[in-house]
């Protein structure tokens, strides 16, 4: 069981008993002493007033509240690096909703700038299907060896030979791989190739099959194509971005494919 604490629907932190969740939550949240219904005996939510006197919000859940129609969310920052104080981030994606706390969590652990929301509007299914279980714990449980530093003998290599920071970064595109295969558009037969196009100094990416490039952004005039490492060319934030976006992109399955591995390419 656990008793997660939330600040605005997102979950700030997680605990085994609820007298530790209690402690977390006076540190500054105040208290939530208002009970939800039970659920096996016991309130499956406690509600804190605020102190300007606005509507009492959630403040403490049980994971077991998805019985009663609670979802999980996994959600992203897509802000450029340094820019985003999360209070609360205006430019985030929704990557995946479950009613299993924990494995979001642990998924949460490998992307950066990542957590956990919670509401009752998100019932997709698709979170909760054995496969995408069995899969999610199956790639936890490899990330998080291939994480670990194993002893070895001083003389000989080590098996691996990746640092921590290289091994992160492949962890992170496994993640947004895995999430997007389970949680992206159905899988279409069709073959497609991203370019990368000149438009002004703004560089984008724009895939062959679409009439706007990956970030949205209606290009005034023609954009010319380009190699992707044009002089004192500006690269779109959204367009290179190495996950998706907010606001997401309408992307087939194919189209989605031939854009991460455009990233993935241009990155290495």
């Amino acid at each position: 069981m656990n008793y997660l604490v939330i600040d605005g629907a997102r979950v700030v932190s997680a605990h085994r008993t609820l007298a530790s969740a209690r402690s977390s939550e006076q540190q500054g949240l105040g208290s939530s002493t208002e009970p939800g219904p039970l659920l096996d005996g016991e309130p499956a939510w406690w509600s804190r007033t605020r102190r300007n006197g606005d509507v009492a919000e959630l403040g403490i859940l049980r994971s077991e509240a998805t019985e009663l129609g609670f979802r999980f969310e996994l959600r992203a920052c897509q802000a450029p690096a340094g820019s985003c104080r999360h209070s609360p981030c205006g430019t985030y994606t929704t990557w995946a909703v479950s009613r299993c706390y924990e494995l979001l969590s642990k998924l949460a652990a490998f992307v950066p700038l990542s957590w956990i929301w919670v509401g009752k509007r998100s019932d997709d299914p698709r979170g909760d299907a054995p496969q995408f279980l069995a899969e999610g714990w199956a790639l936890i449980d490899r990330l998080t060896a291939e994480m670990q530093e194993s002893l070895r003998v001083v003389e000989l290599l080590p098996a691996d030979t990746r640092t921590l920071d290289e091994r992160a970064q492949a962890a992170h595109a496994l993640v947004v791989r895995f999430l997007a295969g389970h949680f992206g558009p159905a899988p279409e037969p069709e073959s497609v190739l991203v370019r990368p196009v000149l438009h002004g100094q703004d560089l984008h990416l724009h895939p062959f099959s679409a009439d706007l490039p990956i970030c949205g952004a209606v290009l005034s005039g023609r954009g010319t194509d380009a190699t992707g490492a044009e002089l004192n060319a500006h690269t779109c934030d959204q367009c290179f971005g190495r996950a998706p976006i907010d606001p997401p992109p309408v992307l087939t399955a194919a189209e989605y494919e031939a854009w991460t591995a455009y990233i993935h390419q241009s990155g290495s």
